[in-house]
């Protein structure tokens, strides 16, 4: 890439969506002197005072002409690749990457990338946790909430490695990506609507693999079919992780113990119930960070250093509180039905869910066994509510509310000590809140709200 990068100067740069990864990725090839413009299709108030001097901006609307004259586009992953400015500019020859692709080109450290649909964010976090842990720097970002390209520029240099969470979409535009150690912590429906099928999904996640050779690795979950199929073939070395069986290199679970296979050796890492954070997404993350991280050099007794004191993320199986012995866990970044079902196993007594938001038009028979053995009710709200009410009503106890705080009411009434209220949708957020964020606080405000007036 050194060459690539020295070429910097003479290209013309466009970036199509100036969010926080489009920003930082044409404030990066405008330091190197490129001439770059920043499109995007809203007028955004105060963007030309974060952006360095050369960074043209084109605000409100995208124009044809911009894109037929560039010879680089930067695509933000909202971007769909059939967009007609995406493809004017592939027919005027330009070349197309994403933010992920040129910090990857810009990085002088070796990368370790996460990517699947459910765990990326947590199994990110633990694998940076680890690597600090044993004492090398891996800062960590992506598509875990900081640009990576920003990572790259201020951390990169004193960096040993740098750990990123990718997602599909920023992988549809990543074509020399070649990370030291490549993470699909699963493959479950979701994001249909921009892939054509399940196959084409996982296919897209597996591009994070296709470049890597001798001296990098895959890590891949064992327990799930369509990860597990990638774990023949390839140039690189092949780990797995699981917590059903034991592979041949990796990490798994067995008999209430956590191991680590590396070079023809096993190693007890800590016992299961050490882990700070419940659930058994919480084990399967945990035991890909592990297989990722020894691969890199971390050892065992940092791995168990990070599990005692790991307390999860916020919004990702997250307590709130315990009111009149009844718990309350925010679930929100449960977008979708292998998630959700994921946080249903993992809770323990019976559950009342709410659920529900912007339809994704998943399946929602793998939310029928769990919610059976556990449910004693799932209250629903938000667009989906109406095919989620048909398909679960005369199978398990539904609700309806018309926002959530009324479905919080609902289940501080029908809850009883023992019980745990789950907010897990299986639903994207848009339909009555800004992001999964939004949404999570709205949640946990409903419950203090709940808990103060259980004080009085």
């Amino acid at each position: 890439m050194a060459e690539w990068v020295e070429n910097i100067p003479s290209r013309r740069a466009v970036v199509m969506g100036m969010a926080r990864t489009g920003c930082a990725a044409a404030a990066a090839l405008a330091r190197r002197g490129a001439e770059v413009v920043g499109t995007d299709m809203k007028e955004i108030p105060g963007l030309r005072e974060e952006l360095p001097q050369g960074v043209a901006l084109e605000l409100g609307c995208h124009r044809e002409e911009t894109f037929r004259r560039c010879d680089l586009l930067v695509v933000s992953p909202g971007i769909p690749a059939t967009d007609r400015f995406i493809q004017t500019a592939l027919a005027a020859g330009a070349e197309v990457i994403s933010e992920i692709e040129l910090a990857w080109r810009l990085c002088p450290a070796p990368i370790a990338a996460v990517t699947g649909t459910n765990g990326k964010t947590t199994a990110t976090t633990m694998l940076g946790a680890i690597l600090e842990e044993a004492g090398y720097r891996a800062p960590v970002g992506g598509n875990i909430g900081r640009p990576l390209v920003n990572v790259v520029e201020n951390e990169g240099q004193e960096a040993d490695f740098v750990v990123s969470e990718v997602s599909s979409f920023q992988l549809e535009w990543a074509p020399t990506l070649r990370p030291r150690v490549g993470v699909i912590t699963n493959v479950t429906p979701d994001h249909l609507d921009r892939h054509p099928d399940l196959d084409g999904y996982a296919e897209v996640k597996a591009r994070l693999l296709a470049n890597q050779g001798p001296g990098d690795a895959k890590v891949l979950n064992a327990d799930d079919p369509l990860t597990a199929r990638y774990l023949p073939g390839g140039r690189q070395a092949a780990l797995a992780f699981s917590r059903k069986k034991a592979p041949e290199t990796g990490a798994y679970a067995e008999g209430g113990w956590i191991y680590l296979c590396l070079g023809g050796s096993r190693e007890r890492v800590c016992a299961a119930g050490e882990l700070a954070v419940p659930g058994v997404h919480n084990l399967e993350n945990f035991l890909a960070a592990c297989a990722a991280a020894g691969f890199l050099g971390a050892g065992a007794d940092a791995m168990a250093r990070l599990a005692r004191r790991f307390r999860g993320l916020p919004h990702r199986m997250e307590p709130v509180a315990e009111i009149g012995g009844v718990r309350w866990v925010n679930d929100s970044k449960g977008t979708n039905v292998g998630a959700t079902v994921m946080s249903l196993e993992s809770v323990d007594g019976p559950v009342l869910l709410i659920a529900g938001g912007t339809d994704k038009g998943s399946d929602l028979t793998p939310m029928l066994d769990p919610l059976r053995k556990r449910a004693r009710t799932m209250v629903l709200i938000g667009k989906a509510a109406d095919r989620f009410d048909r398909f679960f009503r005369g199978k398990v106890p539904v609700e309806r509310a018309a926002t959530l705080e009324e479905a919080v009411r609902r289940c501080a009434e029908a809850a009883r000590p023992g019980d745990t209220v789950l907010f897990s949708p299986a639903c994207a957020s848009f339909d009555q809140f800004r992001d999964y964020v939004h949404r999570g606080e709205v949640f946990r405000e409903a419950v203090r709200a709940l808990d103060k007036e259980a004080a009085r």
